[in-house]
């Protein structure tokens, strides 16, 4: 019905006349496209490239203390009930045992019978039998070693963006690498920034986990029974509107994260995009702002590419002229136009 009311509505010299006109003016401006190249100035590209100083997110040197490392008094090994103890005399191979402390906090030693050791520190146990050796005369100068050979008390707590969150029972020294393979390893959307709650420390101890083996030492600090390690979530930079691949994508720590490498990890932007009105919205504290970004100058060197900060939102809208022609719309019309003349 719509071709028959343009056959009546226009004669067909006319329709003839509209058609010649339409593609004279598209030919030349296709053939023109394809032979002239796009100006192209990447004056930005020849300079220094974006470093870690540059980034909004924390600077990975592998370990940040904001928290003593070692065991502060009041946060030593404590026996408790139910403790597997390894309990031995240098020099004396006779007196060698393994002796689990009772639910009263008593534990039977030979030589000297019982002997309350619940709530106290290794070191406190060691010199309580040695002293009660010296005592009995059973030996003269003992030099008895204590150790915590397990434990239903002690734990050192690993929860966050790990594999297997669990308690680990803790009846001695950990390595931090050692507590993170036991739950499973990090996930992958997990911060290389890990924090340590220690008893009696106001402030956690940070370690930022980088991938230099040379760091490794550094970061690999003794974890003690009643340590809590918290692992958070990597921070993300959002991507939507006229891209191909909407979501969020880490941040990580070590390097910045740029507008256009942030656009290229979203399969880049769609023929319909109005990259020349992108905006990146940014959050800080309670506070959003609208940035807006010229993103065909930055992809042409023409204007700085920003870096992007943990929780921004960049958004290319749709050209609304460009969403129509992708959708067929003037190709329809243009067709339509074509098959016109050839109506009878």
């Amino acid at each position: 019905m719509f071709l028959l009311r343009c056959k009546k509505m226009f004669p067909r010299t006319f329709r003839s006349r509209m058609t010649s006109a339409l593609c004279g003016s598209f030919a030349p401006l296709l053939v023109l496209a394809m032979l002239c190249p796009a100006p192209v100035a990447y004056a930005q590209y020849s300079g220094a490239a974006p470093t870690k100083a540059d980034s909004p997110n924390p600077v990975n040197k592998g370990l940040v203390e904001r928290a003593p490392t070692e065991l502060l008094p009041g946060t030593a090994i404590v026996l408790h009930p139910g403790d597997l103890i390894s309990i031995s005399v240098y020099g004396v191979p006779d007196y060698k045992l393994n002796a689990r402390i009772a639910g009263n906090g008593v534990v039977d030693l030979p030589l000297i019978g019982a002997v309350h050791l619940a709530g106290m520190t290794v070191e406190q146990a060691q010199r309580t039998v040695a002293q009660k050796l010296i005592d009995g005369q059973m030996i003269l100068s003992p030099d008895v070693l204590i150790s915590v050979a397990d434990s239903m008390v002690d734990i050192i707590g690993v929860m966050g963006e790990v594999n297997n969150p669990k308690a680990i029972p803790a009846f001695a020294p950990m390595s931090l690498l050692d507590a993170l393979s036991s739950a499973g390893g990090l996930k992958p959307d997990a911060s290389h920034s890990i924090s340590i709650l220690r008893k009696g420390v106001d402030q956690p101890l940070l370690v930022v986990l980088n991938s230099n083996p040379a760091n490794a030492v550094n970061q690999n600090i003794p974890l003690y029974p009643g340590d809590r390690v918290i692992v958070p979530r990597t921070g993300v930079v959002y991507m939507v509107g006229a891209v191909l691949h909407s979501g969020a994508y880490p941040v990580t720590p070590d390097t910045p994260l740029t507008l256009i490498q942030a656009v290229t990890l979203a399969g880049g932007t769609g023929y319909q995009a109005a990259a020349g009105d992108t905006r990146i919205i940014r959050t800080t504290g309670a506070t959003r702002r609208e940035i807006r970004v010229n993103l065909s100058n930055v992809m042409k060197g023409k204007a700085p590419d920003p870096v992007l900060q943990n929780d921004d939102i960049v958004m290319i809208p749709t050209n609304a002229m460009k969403a129509a022609i992708k959708g067929g719309g003037i190709g329809i019309a243009i067709g339509l136009l074509y098959l016109i003349p050839l109506l009878p």
